[in-house]
Formats: structure tokens, C-alpha cells, sequence
């Protein structure tokens, strides 16, 4: 339903000018020359008599993540990247975020546990119309809903407030009255100001204090929202009339519709687009400043770019084209700052992000757009191609059918992503960005007017498609489960407006049940909700029955046990010519299970390990499970070491010897491994050669010392892991012994230190200009040569002085490390270098003995 675009070259702007050399080389292209009258009425053909399935062939759905909406994705400007990264490599466990929650010396960014949350039911009603509801939306902080109705009439509904569930078809005297009946409770409801036709765009102001709304007039008209006023405030902008008249009055034939209006970010200013123009106007000054002819078609939407500075605007019309406009530059030219072009049709709506970059679009074309306005078109190239139409002639939005397009976008086509799947027909389909805080901004939805509401991820696959045939009646609990026999309407509403709540999985919609367009009206607003297992159809029973048929399935199949990469008989293997010989298994023979049943010195059971010299105890960091993340000493997040007392959220400090002999995590199963020092889970890997290398190798031993209380690492080649075997001939690793030892962390230099450092620092600097000793940037094989003497940061482990051995950090977290000593390094190690390397066991037990050996 996707397509990636990137911006088209330069060049294409000449290409696309001169078409006459290319049209012969374009089977689906009409030539421009035509009558307009009969290519209008091949359309017309094509829309009432067969129907086209776009996904073949024009917008197939896509469900795979598209480069480059991944490539957005993690570089950070749409939420948090470890997020990303954790939800896509499977890691992703948001029960284990809740029960870590509490426990983690940083609060938990909310962002990390809502952002995979989204609305997934159909909906339930909460408010019906006798006219077609055009706007529905949250409030900044969604302490309250609102709609703007046909018969211009604004509702505003307490979100916070619990619902009044009605009883089926039962009508009040208040709901006639009302024009409307709801299950929310109504703060207030305002009588707009008379207009043309509809109101058709509202918008509120950063404090949702006051609401502004349009209605096809030249005045925008401007109200309270949470007291009872009922007075309205007229923003008119038109001319006013110099001469004879007033300064202030204005000339009845300066009549133009405005069509979207949207408050500034400080709530001083209104930008508005109606027929072809684009207004900014002055609440301070009370006045227009700006009045710009910039379409040659009705500005349907219209937004400011960023949060900040309020200089650019943007604008979509029915002309096709999004333009971008600096207010700095207009007193020198009334041409945009850029042109964003892609749209092969007019624009329904457009949605800024509000970082003064990325923006949204839906157009008639079928096609929700992404926008970087950093690469936007220049005003040269939009001339070179705005003579040219690349939508079909004489097309009218407003049918139930889209017929098959002349092309599948426009040639000078600059947008970032394409998402398709809804449809944009009968009236201004509405799309905006998922909210900041819950979800970083990484999902767009949109209405259509099938029914069918779409969320995008921004990699371009659709992640949910909530369905308003099955709406749900008023008498149903939106929180409650969904009905197993859910039958769907005869009527698909047309879905103009979806909201999404600023702090929890809630979508408000807003549908039409008009057949078509002008012919009836009444609409429906419902409530989308996240509903969890427990909530959806099917019970929970049958999930656990799926769950334990996967579970046989899993037990029959062939398991191998061992360490990876682990061959017997390795070293004999001749690899002298840089080949190595792939092991064959004989297909008739069964292999002895290959079960490692000495547990190193461990005891056989799960057991926690304290750092004597810490006072911390081993600790998968914040209990994730993803490979390479980093083992850590943390404070005991659990006291109790009886099984059954134990909360199961602290099994990230439990570990054990698996069957292979290798020390594992017993909240995430997966072994430990070493990697440059330091201590981190590792997943099971495929054999790569040449083997054994720094992605495939044998997993380390760790051996536990009862006498000394030291733990040692065991390694079955070099780990450094030469990328050659041959380079691997020196066997002075196999020298050393490598021990597990925690890291001293040193408290943070007072105000005190740091001028002392600084005044140190100046007076070293100068000295150095003349011939003093500069800070080492030695690599290792220079320092291992002794051609260069390390520096303090350089100090090895068994190196450190007196001062370096403090451990005064108020921080919970300590690091632990592998490090190499030579039997001489480790007997005239300093006591608390010692220290630092003896762990005590801490065995779990089954029952609560107190006296003799634990149960295991």
C-alpha cells in the first residue's frame, strides 16, 4: 500500500516541461492535445462501469518496511531509537517494562511501553447527529472532545468524566432539542454564527481556551470553550475600504470562503486558507498582516510549519500543489519559498509534524504523502510543470469511485513516503501524526470514507485498520469486551475526522451514515480502544489451547545441545589453505546427547553472585534480553532467596549453568559471554568462518573457586580473535589467567575539584607549547612495545594506585569486567583489587530451611 519516494533530479523539471519528445514512449500516457470533453467522458465511463483494484500493479500493499521510512525511523526525529531497535529485533516485552519500572534508577520514558499499544477495535458509539459532523477532536491534553455539525452546532464533552450508558433506542426530549443524543458528558454546546453550508474547519488555541472556526465565509469567527460566555468574537479578512468610508469598512463584493483556519503555537495569530489565498491575521494588533494569492484553486487546509518561531506556513489546494512560505521573504517577493509536488490531484488535508520539517498530506489521488521540506522543489521548477494537468479531467471527488489514473504520480514527484490503502472520496478526508509523548510521532492515520480507519508505521506497513461497519451501539461499554457475534452494518460510515488521545491508546472517530454525498445526512462519533486479550474475541481460552499446541510442537522438534561452534577434535582440523572442512552428520546415526553435567564449582540450581568488593550483585541490565546487552552490578532488587517468595521480576539477577556448561540469565535463557572486557548476553550464533572469529566462537567457561572465592573465565582460543588463524600463533593469552572482577566507580569532582583541575590545566597548557609532555594517544601495540607510557586513563586494572582503588560513587550501578593477570599481577594485587575479584554464592532454595543443605 506503499510506495518510497526520494527526491527526483533536477533535471526531471526540463524533462517533464518538454513532454512532447517522451509521449510516445508512454503506454499509459493521454496525450494533453485531446479534447478534454471526450477524455472527460472515458472517465466517467471507466468510474460507473468497471471497477479497478489498485493494489495490483499501481500501489501494491506493502509488507515489508520500506527504506526509507525505516531510515527515518531510526535516526531518532521520531521517537526513541533503542525502541525501535527493541521492537523490531522481537526483544520487545512491555509487561517486563512495567514490573522493571520501579526498580530502574531512571524513570521508564513512557514512549517505551505505549508506543506498540495502539487502538485495535472498531469502536463503540458515544455521540449521534442528525447532520454530518465535519470536525471531532482531543484537546492538546485531551481533557476534552469536540465537534463541529452541519447545522452549526460545537459540542464540547468531558473526556475525563465517566460515560452514561444509554439503554438501546431510548430518545430524550434533550436530544431532539439538542440535535443529538451521548453517552459523554456535555460541557457545553455552542450555536455558531451563521455561514455557507457547513462549518468546515475549527481549530484550538495552545491553552484550549478558545476555539476558532470556519464556514465558507470571509470571517472567521472566534469562542470560549470551557465557561458558559456565549459571545463570539468576528476575525474578518477581508480588504478594508480607504476613501470616503471608513477605515474600518469593508466593500460587500470582497466575498471569499475561508476554508481552514489554525491558531499560532502562542495563540497570537490565525493563518486561514480559503479561494486561493493564504491570511495570516494578528489577534494583538487586531488586524491582517498577511494576504497572499498563492493557488489558482481553493486552499482547502493550511498550518504553520513548526511550534517555534511561527515564519513559515504551509498550504494545500485543489491546484495539486503543497507550498511552503517564509514570512520574512514576502515583503521582497510574493513567490513560495519551495513547492512540495507529487499529488497528481487536489489536497483534502495537511498535517504538520511541528519541528519545521516533516509534513503530511492527503489527496484526491488516493495517496497520503510525507513530506521533507528540505527537499522541496524550487519556484523555477514548479513553473517549468504547473501548466501541465497530471490528474484525470473533469473528476469529482465527491462520487464513490476512483477511476484508473493517467499517472501513478507527478514526474517531478519530491516526497519522502507514499501510503496508500484508504480512499479520499465524498468529502476533505482528514490525516494527522500519532501524539509525541506516547508514541514519538511514528504512526499516521487518516479516515476514509470506506469506513476503514488506517495507521501507517512510518516504514510504510499498515498496523492496524480499525473498521466502522462493526461500531458498536451507544448501550455497549467502549472498555468492555468485544461481542463474539458481531455483525456488520449495512452502511459503511464515511470517516471525515480521527483524533488520537495525547496519553492513551483512544481513538475518537467521526462518521457519516449518508449514503451519498448530499443526499442524507446523520453521523456517528465513536471511541476506539486498545482492548487487550482479555477484551477480544475468542477468550482466553482459546489462546492458552494455541499456546500449548505450540508447545508440543516445539518439544518435537530436534534439539542440539552444546556450545556453539564447540567441534570436537578443532585443533586437528588443516587449515593451512584457508578452507575449512564442513562437519557432515551421518543421517543414520543418532549423536550421544551431549549434556555437560559438571557445573564448574556452581551449584547445580539457579543462584544469584554478590561482589564482595561492591556489594552488588550480578544484574542483566534492566532486564532486557536482547544480544550484547551489558552485565552489570546493581543492589539486590529481591532479599528473600526462597523460590516462592521471590517476585519474578528480579530474575534478571538469577543465574545458572546450563546444559552445555555455560553461565546463563535466567530471566532471558541466553548465555554470557565476553566481548572486549566486558560481560554481555549473547544469543546462539551460526558457524562463520574462519572460525573462530569475533561474530562465531566458542562461548567462555566461568569456574567458581570455593577456596578463594574467585571466579575465573576459561577461554577455547584467543579472544581477541584474530581475523586470521594464522595470526593467531602467539600463545600468550594462555598465560594469564583471566578472573571476573567488578570496577571501582569514583564520586563525580566537587566544584572545588574541578577549579583545582582547571587551574591545574592552565597552568599546564602553556608548559606544553614548550616542549612538555602531551597526553598519550598510544594504541595498544605501542604501549604493549613500551614506546609509550600510558597515561591515567590508559591505566590498566592491576595498575592502578592508591587514589584509583576509591569506590565512593553514589551511583547504584558498578561495572564488571574480565581482565588478564599474570600469576605475579594477581598474588601482589592490592587487597581491594582482591576484593573486587572474590563473589559469594547465593544459592536459591525451594523452602524455607534454615539449617543444613538448601534444598535445590
Amino acid at each position: 500500500m506503499l510506495a518510497g519516494g526520494g527526491r527526483v533530479q533536477d533535471s526531471n523539471a526540463s524533462q517533464a516541461a518538454d513532454e512532447g519528445e517522451e509521449e510516445d514512449d508512454d503506454l499509459d500516457y493521454i496525450d494533453e492535445d485531446d479534447e478534454e470533453d471526450d477524455l472527460a467522458s472515458y472517465y466517467h465511463r471507466e468510474s460507473n462501469g468497471r471497477s479497478w483494484d489498485r493494489s495490483r500493479g499501481w500501489w501494491p500493499e506493502v509488507k515489508e518496511p520500506q527504506q526509507e521510512g525505516l531510515s527515518l525511523l531510526m535516526h531518532g526525529e521520531f521517537g526513541r531509537v533503542k525502541h525501535q531497535v527493541k521492537s523490531r529485533n522481537g526483544s520487545r516485552n512491555v509487561a517486563r517494562s512495567l514490573f522493571n519500572r520501579e526498580m530502574s534508577a531512571r524513570p521508564v520514558p513512557k514512549e517505551d511501553i505505549t508506543s506498540d499499544i495502539l487502538p485495535n477495535s472498531s469502536g463503540t458509539a458515544v455521540a449521534t447527529y442528525q447532520a454530518n459532523a465535519y470536525v471531532g477532536q482531543f484537546s492538546s491534553d485531551s481533557a476534552f472532545y469536540y465537534t463541529c455539525v452541519r447545522n452549526f452546532r460545537l459540542h464540547v464533552y468531558n473526556t475525563k468524566a465517566p460515560l452514561k450508558l444509554r439503554a438501546p433506542y431510548r430518545t430524550t426530549r434533550q436530544d431532539f432539542d439538542d440535535g443529538h443524543a451521548t453517552t459523554m458528558e456535555v460541557i457545553k454546546t455552542i450555536q455558531a454564527a451563521p455561514g455557507r453550508w457547513t462549518i468546515t474547519d475549527s481549530h484550538l488555541s495552545p491553552d484550549n481556551q478558545r476555539m476558532i472556526y470556519a464556514s465558507i465565509s470571509s470571517t472567521v469567527h472566534m469562542t470560549s470553550t470551557l465557561d458558559s460566555s456565549t459571545e463570539q468574537t468576528p476575525i474578518s479578512f477581508r480588504d478594508p475600504q480607504r476613501g470616503r468610508r471608513a477605515w474600518n469598512a469593508y466593500d460587500d463584493e470582497d466575498q471569499f470562503g475561508i476554508w481552514s483556519c489554525k491558531f499560532s503555537a502562542d495563540g497570537n495569530e490565525v493563518i486561514a486558507g480559503g479561494s486561493s489565498m493564504i491570511f495570516v491575521y494578528d489577534l494583538i494588533a487586531d488586524k491582517r498582516t498577511v494576504k497572499i494569492s498563492g493557488h489558482t484553486d481553493d486552499v482547502n487546509s493550511c498550518c504553520w510549519a513548526d511550534t517555534a518561531s511561527g515564519n513559515v506556513l504551509i498550504s494545500a489546494s485543489d491546484d495539486s500543489f503543497v507550498k511552503v512560505w517564509d514570512r520574512r521573504s514576502l515583503a521582497a517577493t510574493d513567490k513560495p519559498s519551495g513547492v512540495l509536488i507529487g499529488h497528481t490531484e487536489g489536497i483534502t488535508y495537511v498535517s504538520a509534524k511541528g519541528d519545521g520539517r516533516y509534513v503530511i498530506s492527503n489527496g484526491k489521488d488516493q495517496i497520503l504523502r510525507l513530506w521533507d521540506l528540505r527537499m522541496m522543489r524550487s519556484n523555477s521548477d514548479f513553473e517549468s510543470v504547473q501548466q501541465h494537468n497530471y490528474g484525470i479531467p473533469r473528476f469529482d471527488y465527491r462520487s464513490e469511485a476512483y477511476p484508473r489514473p493517467r499517472h501513478k504520480a507527478h514526474p517531478l514527484d519530491c516526497s519522502v513516503m507514499k501510503y496508500t490503502g484508504h480512499e479520499v472520496l465524498r468529502t476533505l478526508i482528514r490525516c494527522h501524526f500519532s501524539p509525541a509523548e506516547t508514541t514519538g510521532q511514528q504512526y499516521i492515520y487518516s479516515g476514509s470514507s470506506d469506513g476503514r480507519i488506517h495507521i501507517w508505521s512510518l516504514d510504510g506497513r499498515v498496523v492496524e485498520v480499525l473498521d466502522r461497519s462493526y461500531t458498536l451501539p451507544m448501550a455497549r461499554d467502549p472498555s468492555g469486551p468485544e461481542p463474539v457475534d458481531m455483525a456488520r452494518s449495512r452502511v459503511s460510515p464515511c470517516v471525515r475526522d480521527v483524533s488520537w488521545h495525547s496519553q492513551q491508546p483512544i481513538l475518537m472517530s467521526t462518521g457519516w451514515l449518508g449514503r451519498r454525498w448530499g443526499l442524507s445526512e446523520g453521523s456517528v462519533v465513536a471511541r476506539h480502544e486498545f482492548k487487550g486479550l482479555s477484551k477480544l474475541s475468542g477468550g482466553l481460552e482459546d489462546w492458552v489451547e494455541r499456546d500449548r499446541a505450540e508447545r508440543e510442537e516445539r518439544g518435537q522438534r530436534k534439539t542440539t545441545y552444546g556450545m556453539p561452534g564447540a567441534f570436537e577434535g578443532f585443533d586437528d582440523m588443516d587449515t593451512s589453505d584457508g578452507e575449512y572442512p564442513t562437519p557432515v552428520a551421518d543421517p543414520d546415526v543418532v549423536p550421544p546427547l551431549n549434556v555437560e553435567l559438571n557445573s564448574f564449582g556452581f551449584p547445580q540450581g539457579y543462584f544469584m553472585l554478590r561482589s564482595i568488593g561492591a556489594g552488588r550483585v550480578l544484574d542483566v541490565s534492566q532486564g532486557l534480553d536482547e544480544d550484547g546487552t551489558d552485565i552489570i552490578l546493581w543492589p539486590a532488587t529481591d532479599s528473600s532467596q526462597v523460590e516462592s517468595m521471590r517476585r519474578p521480576d528480579s530474575n534478571n539477577q538469577v543465574f545458572f549453568i546450563d546444559i552445555s556448561g555455560a553461565l546463563s540469565s535466567r530471566s532471558s535463557g541466553h548465555a554470557i559471554d565476553i566481548e572486549k572486557e566486558r560481560l554481555v548476553l549473547r544469543h546462539r550464533r551460526p558457524v562463520s568462518y574462519p572460525f573462530p572469529n569475533v561474530y562465531s566462537h566458542p562461548l567462555p567457561r566461568f569456574v567458581y573457586h570455593p577456596e578463594t572465592k574467585e571466579i575465573t573465565i576459561v577461554f577455547a582460543s584467543d579472544p581477541s580473535y584474530s581475523a586470521s588463524r594464522r595470526d593467531s600463533t602467539s600463545g600468550a593469552w594462555k598465560e594469564k589467567t583471566y578472573y571476573l572482577s567488578s570496577v571501582p566507580v569514583r564520586r563525580p569532582p566537587s566544584l572545588i575539584d574541578n577549579a583545582s583541575a582547571l587551574l591545574n590545566s592552565a597552568i599546564a597548557a602553556p608548559l606544553a607549547l614548550f616542549g612538555g609532555k602531551a597526553g598519550s594517544n598510544s594504541t595498544p601495540e605501542q604501549v604493549f612495545d613500551g614506546e609509550i607510557d600510558l597515561t591515567e586513563n590508559e591505566l590498566a586494572e592491576q595498575d592502578r594506585n592508591e587514589a584509583e582503588e576509591i569506590d565512593d560513587s553514589l551511583d547504584w550501578l558498578r561495572p564488571v569486567k574480565a581482565i588478564a593477570l599474570t600469576a605475579d599481577e594477581a598474588a601482589n594485587a592490592s587487597e581491594k583489587a582482591k576484593l573486587r575479584r572474590q563473589w559469594e554464592l547465593l544459592p536459591l532454595r525451594i523452602s524455607k530451611h534454615r539449617t543444613g543443605m538448601p534444598s535445590q
